[in-house]
């Protein structure tokens, strides 16, 4: 087993499909699975990205313990790749079958970023960020942000 220093378990419906999904999608590669019978109760992957390697598991939901979400409801969690081209990720994400939440923009110079939902419920950002860009800037284009919304 390869575990990251944080090591996220994603819950779905249909574990082979997510697991064919993230491979597709985020170019994520399967280091392990486990099944129970036919059903996948936990596959670690492997996902290399312009900040470095992580791991996280697909598994099967088993109630009462955990639940997927329901795909195209509001979800309490979501995860950020770090990309050399958000436009790439993006646009590889939605040929692997995630659906558009935010198309690629640039908050400010220095910071792009796009949002998606994969087919099984839960939200990937993709984002460029300069290495020049500092909390300071996010924290400005936040302000500037809300200000707009008046």
């Amino acid at each position: 087993m390869e575990m990251s220093a944080l090591h996220p378990n994603v819950t779905v419906s249909g574990a082979r499909e997510a697991i064919a999904f993230y491979e597709a999608a985020l170019g994520a590669e399967v280091v392990d699975t486990i099944t129970a019978g036919d059903v996948v109760i936990h596959s670690d992957l492997r996902l290399v990205s312009a900040a470095g390697t992580s791991t996280f598991t697909v598994a099967e939901a088993f109630p009462p313990d955990s639940a997927a979400p329901e795909p195209g409801a509001p979800t309490h969690a979501s995860f950020t790749v770090p990309v050399e081209d958000t436009d790439a990720a993006y646009a590889r994400a939605l040929a692997a079958g995630a659906s558009s939440l935010a198309e690629p923009s640039d908050w400010f110079e220095g910071f792009r970023q796009a949002a998606v939902r994969d087919p099984f419920g839960h939200r990937w950002y993709f984002a460029t960020v300069a290495d020049s860009v500092t909390a300071q800037d996010v924290q400005r284009a936040s302000d500037a942000w809300v200000a707009e919304r008046g």
